[in-house]
């Protein structure tokens, strides 16, 4: 119990430290494919369920294709600012713009792969009873340049997170609800603060995680449209 206390009061004068340890649950698992269910709940509409893998290289890369529904067979390629959606049949990938990569599965693709060392620079806010931290986008034209993190004083990991856009307006708000083996993430909910007085809640599960090496050129814009 002593040794527990000293570790959280060492790791209270490191801000970087705190952020590198709620990433943990991320970093154990740094290439391959993320199984995730998404529901979708939006204000007066029936929830809609889909399935999608998540391919990953890094912590810059990533390729989420839609298995289900009316978006089968969709895909949304990320790699670094850069984001691209491509649609069966399309002869070209579309590029997405700022703004539309802040709404729908763009937006909570870049929130479910998000490390928080990588993004942000922290300051531990004091008369706190947990242990809170207000968050800096290390990157000009970040998507969310600030935001606040809550984290677990007893484990470190994320509890919740509230992002906002330029202009200070909050934009997501973001509860990681469970973690499974291994410390990895296992469970996380969006709700959007921009739409519908914030009834509008994605619900995240990720149903499995698979290490393994991924082709690089399916982080390519002509790559992707080949993975199946």
């Amino acid at each position: 119990m002593c040794e527990a206390i000293l570790l959280l009061l060492a790791l209270l004068s490191d801000p970087a430290a705190l952020l590198a340890r709620a990433d943990a649950s991320h970093d154990a698992f740094s290439e391959g494919v993320i199984r995730l269910r998404v529901v979708v709940n939006e204000r007066g509409e029936k929830p809609v369920e889909n399935l999608m893998d998540l391919f990953i290289q890094g912590t810059d890369k990533s390729l989420c294709v839609f298995r289900e529904g009316k978006q089968k067979g969709r895909k949304i390629l990320t790699v670094g600012d850069r984001v691209w959606l491509i649609v069966p049949g399309a002869s070209r990938a579309v590029p997405v713009s700022k703004t539309q990569r802040l709404m729908g599965s763009a937006s909570f693709g870049d929130i479910a792969k998000l490390r928080f060392a990588d993004e942000y620079d922290g300051t531990l806010r004091t008369g706190e009873t947990g242990v809170v931290l207000d968050l800096k986008a290390k990157k000009k034209g970040s998507a969310y340049p600030t935001a606040v993190l809550w984290i677990d004083p007893a484990s470190g990991r994320a509890e919740r997170l509230r992002l906002f856009l330029a202009s200070g307006k909050p934009a997501k708000e973001v509860a990681f609800t469970e973690y499974g083996d291994k410390g990895r993430l296992h469970a996380m909910e969006i709700r959007d603060l921009l739409a519908a007085a914030g009834d509008n809640v994605t619900s995240l599960l990720f149903e499995s995680y698979e290490p393994k090496a991924v082709d690089p050129a399916s982080f390519n814009p002509e790559g992707a449209r080949a993975v199946p």
